[in-house]
């Protein structure tokens, strides 16, 4: 058996999609079809049902999807470990990341890792929260960073940054003068919502319900897509709109967003790194949780923290 073919075959499986599996592994979609037609013929069976709108696996998908997992995760290791037996801390790590920490906190914290490990190679790539972790899991990428994470058994998370949700306007907003706004008045005004799946939005949700407030109640005008587009559509006096404070402190300092504080009601939370509990990393990857464990207990003021089940992480 072809371990291409086989990780293809998983890649459909993951992706539900011949189109989206090909894209991802650099080939056509009739050479990805001729590929796991001839792994069916191999196995003399039916592999995959293509007659939905999603492709899914048939009863002998299903086994050969749990033991082709399996099989990729050794040969992983395998190729891992025997990387992992040079002296030097070397190769490529790539990293999926929300807009939060992939705009303003990554950038900054790779370039200093670069310099302490000029032989690391890094990719970067921005996605929104959802995603990214689907595409851990799949293990398109061997770290992920972001503002929530759902509870997951096959989940690890770690804090990676501090970070406050603030409430934002244009400084033309009747709002910008204000010294504070209640939470009735927030429910009522227009507000701009980022897109399903983006971190702060499942963030403020959560802190909303907690505060009794159901999000429907919320006045939504407008969904941006992710965190620029609801902060220029902000500035443009569109609405209010909840961004991280990473995102906006040079436009609060150059007088182009007001932040408007909520009486009795603010967001604090953490960014985190996930990554596959069943994965084991490279030694490249190892070295940057370590770099980002140190960093986290500087700006803490407290020891590195220690991973946790991403269960006990979503905040």
């Amino acid at each position: 058996m072809d371990l291409r073919q086989l990780r293809l075959f998983c890649r459909i499986v993951d992706r539900k999609s011949f189109s989206l599996a090909a894209d991802e592994m650099h080939i056509t979609q009739p050479a990805a079809s001729q590929q796991v037609r001839s792994l069916e013929r191999e196995l003399k069976t039916v592999l995959l049902d293509r007659s939905r709108r999603t492709v899914v696996p048939t009863d002998a998908g299903q086994v050969l999807y749990r033991y082709g997992r399996e099989i990729l995760d050794l040969d992983e290791r395998a190729r891992t470990e025997i990387l992992d037996l040079g002296e030097l801390v070397a190769g490529r790590v790539v990293v999926g990341a929300s807009t939060g920490p992939g705009d303003n906190v990554l950038p900054p914290m790779l370039t200093e890792f670069k310099r302490a490990f000029p032989g690391v190679s890094i990719a970067l790539h921005v996605d929104d929260t959802h995603a990214v972790i689907e595409r851990v899991l799949s293990r398109e990428f061997e770290i992920g960073a972001v503002g929530a994470v759902t509870p997951r058994p096959e989940l690890i998370a770690e804090p990676l940054a501090r970070d406050e949700i603030v409430l934002v306007c244009s400084p033309t907003h009747p709002w910008a003068s204000r010294e504070m706004v209640t939470l009735d008045e927030v429910v009522a005004e227009p507000q701009l919502m980022q897109q399903r799946g983006a971190g702060v939005r499942i963030v403020v949700e959560d802190h909303l319900r907690r505060a009794g407030v159901r999000p429907e109640r919320l006045n939504v005008v407008m969904e941006m897509g992710l965190m620029e587009s609801a902060k220029q559509a902000a500035i443009a006096g569109g609405g209010v709109t909840f961004l991280s404070s990473w995102a906006i402190e040079p436009d609060v300092e150059h007088g182009t967003l007001s932040v408007v504080p909520i009486e009795g009601f603010r967001i604090l939370r953490d960014f985190y790194t996930v990554r596959s509990k069943t994965r084991v990393l490279s030694r490249a990857a190892e070295a940057l949780l370590a770099f980002f464990r140190e960093r986290y207990a500087e700006a803490d003021g407290g020891s590195p923290p220690g991973a946790s089940a991403a269960g006990s992480a979503g905040r």
